[in-house]
């Protein structure tokens, strides 16, 4: 078995503390969208993490307050998932796929959201 480890940063006591007021706010799982029937798959999953992430990047949003890689463990298996803030994951949502009902909801409440207050 191979295993790789990503070469080991340093981080100052002020990084530190920053990335830990950062996880405070990480209050989702990504994976929550599997089950809330949001996405279907892992790639599916992938794909509205790399929208959301492509929209803090437009609006210049960081990073670490909003996504943070996890590992976890699912049915004696290791995989991937996401912590995510609140903001992250409403992005998720409504960047996920629009036939589903649980996202068509969502950007159909957002955009009556924004026009009664406008």
């Amino acid at each position: 078995m191979l295993v790789t480890f990503e070469q080991t940063q340093t981080y100052s006591p002020l990084e530190e503390f920053l990335d830990s007021l950062a996880e405070q706010q990480l209050t989702y799982y990504a994976s929550d969208l599997l089950e809330k029937r949001c996405c279907d798959n892992i790639e599916e999953l992938g794909q509205a993490v790399r929208r959301a992430t492509e929209v803090c990047h437009t609006m210049h949003l960081p990073l670490r307050e909003n996504f943070k890689v996890v590992y976890r463990s699912q049915n004696g298996e290791v995989v991937q998932d996401w912590r995510l803030s609140p903001m992250a994951y409403l992005l998720m949502v409504i960047n996920s796929d629009s036939h589903k009902d649980v996202v068509a909801r969502m950007q159909v409440e957002i955009v009556k959201r924004v026009l009664n207050y406008s």
